[in-house]
């Protein structure tokens, strides 16, 4: 091989390399970009005024279990009034408040065209859910309150923002209601967050982190929500460390059931007030006695943390938050008492026998 030939390949070599380089280079500044952006709608608690524009006609007949996507019109006014449009696609999701008989508007799927949503509070985001008004708008606020109460106890959780919609049917020309609404963080984003990925094999409660699950669990037991089981999925996500052997985390959703919302139509025909109360039941497992005296301890903890937010959120009626308020005072009422946290917790706690597992 000649002086000059090699030296020609050298230089082509050193020209690849640098190209490489610089590609690399602007791939991991976009990629990390990009993951930050990702969470840019769910930093802040300020208030979005939107309107949101589609064949809402066509959208209520489309409530069953194969629904389509329907062409839809985003608009974001910001902070100077300025008028933002963004295509997205809109599609009905949910199961129960899916029905027309429980919920006279359903939720939805909002998907993003990632070339529109730059320096839009959707910067990074590809398809999220948006809780809609099902009956009244009240249950919205206290839902979207459990979601803020749960991401003190911990990062595991689902972040939410709330959000003031015009929701405007293009097919009668007019609009249908003004009304607060709130989207919710996607799973894969909560995942990278803290970690994880999403697991897609089962498990039982007794394979997730201890910590994680009786955080869980308790605070379903604070909200009264009976609405949620790991093993089946049941408004519940598992995350985990790896892909086939490593920790296991779940994270709940899905609250509208809960005592602590005590939303209309989760309340069955004609019942009492004895029944809702009834829904403050414990569905966690079995720990030591020590492990759930330092979850009470750190309930404790969290107690003034829960109030502020609770007395904070200005959207919430006077009655409302009586309730939400004498409602959790119930629950630390039981977990300071030994004979009550007996009798409530500790005497319907599941075992690895109720899940067919031998003792370990």
């Amino acid at each position: 091989m000649t002086t000059a030939f090699r030296e020609l390949n050298l230089g082509i070599l050193r020209k690849m390399l640098t190209t490489a380089a610089l590609t690399l280079t602007m791939f991991l500044t976009t990629y990390t970009s990009d993951a930050s952006e990702v969470k840019r709608l769910f930093t802040t608690d300020e208030m979005l005024r939107l309107e949101l524009r589609s064949d809402f006609s066509a959208i209520q007949k489309d409530r069953d279990e194969n629904p389509e996507n329907h062409n839809g019109e985003l608009i974001w006014y910001n902070e100077a009034d300025d008028t933002i449009k963004l295509s997205v696609k809109l599609m009905v999701r949910g199961a129960f408040r899916l029905k027309p008989e429980n919920c006279s508007f359903p939720p939805l799927h909002v998907n993003f065209k990632k070339n529109e949503v730059t320096n839009t509070p959707f910067e990074g985001q590809n398809k999220l859910k948006l809780v809609t008004p099902c009956q009244g708008e009240e249950d919205i606020i206290d839902e979207y309150l459990v979601y803020k109460l749960y991401n003190e106890v911990t990062e595991l959780s689902f972040r939410v923002r709330l959000v003031r919609i015009l929701y405007y049917d293009t097919s009668q020309d007019k609009p249908l209601f003004e009304k607060y609404s709130f989207f919710i963080e996607d799973k894969d984003d909560v995942a990278a967050r803290n970690n994880l990925i999403a697991r897609v094999k089962l498990a039982t409660p007794f394979d997730i982190n201890p910590d994680n699950y009786i955080k869980l669990s308790l605070f379903q037991y604070l909200i009264g929500n009976r609405d949620w089981f790991v093993s089946s999925r049941k408004n519940i996500e598992l995350l985990q460390t790896g892909e086939d052997m490593g920790e296991i985390y779940a994270v709940p959703y899905d609250f509208d059931f809960s005592a602590l919302v005590n939303a209309a139509y989760s309340k069955p025909l004609g019942a009492s007030g004895e029944a809702v109360a009834s829904r403050r039941y414990y569905k966690g497992i079995c720990f030591t006695e020590e492990q759930f005296k330092e979850a009470f301890e750190f309930f404790g903890q969290m107690k003034p943390v829960f109030m502020s937010i609770i007395n904070s959120q200005e959207l919430l009626s006077k009655s409302n938050r009586r309730h939400i308020l004498n409602y959790m005072n119930e629950f630390y009422a039981i977990i300071k008492s030994r004979y009550l946290f007996k009798e409530n917790i500790l005497s319907v706690c599941e075992t690895r026998k109720d899940y067919n597992l031998p003792d370990e």
